[in-house]
């Protein structure tokens, strides 16, 4: 009787093997992210609705199969973070040197066209590798607004000039896939 049955028990256990691989092979290939982070994968030509062809997907706070030997995935973090900027040397334009502590709070704006704009500056970047590249951008822009006020403008409303500094610097970093969230000055010294 077990022989008369024998291959259909042989195409049973052949159909249960062969499920268990494929779903081994889909459970270890499926990636999945947070609302706090995008997935980029890439490796195939996407065409995209409106019949544009780019090399890679974007994923915000799901999940997708990535072919296995195809597809390579790399994530960028979309949390706010803060880049502290101590001892920024500026000059007012009474010619008064200064040195401000400041920081800034910077995240990676979750659009389609800043997400491509921010994985071709950061993907294969680290949070201190981002906040070295972004820290002279908002330096030079800081330096620049303080030389447009005199010291008293300065000591008197430092926030208006963190509110020139933060409008300045935003057009610059919206280049880069980049919001700055808030800027503020902390301390403010003469030299």
């Amino acid at each position: 009787m077990i022989h008369n049955n024998l291959p259909a028990i042989i195409a049973i256990v052949g159909m249960v093997i062969v499920i268990f691989i494929f779903s081994s092979i889909w459970a270890n290939n499926f990636r999945k992210v947070g609302p706090n982070r995008v997935l980029f994968v890439s490796g195939r030509l996407i065409r995209l609705p409106d019949g544009t062809v780019r090399g890679f997907r974007i994923v915000k706070g799901g999940g997708t199969f990535v072919i296995p030997v195809f597809e390579t995935t790399d994530e960028l973090s979309l949390e706010v973070f803060s880049i502290e900027m101590p001892k920024c040397k500026a000059t007012t334009a009474q010619g008064t040197r200064l040195e401000a502590d400041c920081r800034a709070q910077i995240k990676i704006k979750s659009d389609d066209a800043s997400l491509v704009a921010a994985a071709e500056h950061f993907l294969s970047k680290n949070e201190a590798q981002i906040k070295e590249i972004v820290r002279p951008v908002l330096e030079s822009h800081l330096s620049s607004i303080l030389g447009n006020f005199s010291t008293e403008e300065i000591d008197r409303d430092p926030e208006a000039c963190a509110a020139r500094m933060q409008s300045a610097a935003t057009p610059e970093l919206a280049n880069m896939g980049l919001a700055l969230v808030s800027f503020t000055i902390l301390n403010i010294v003469r030299k």
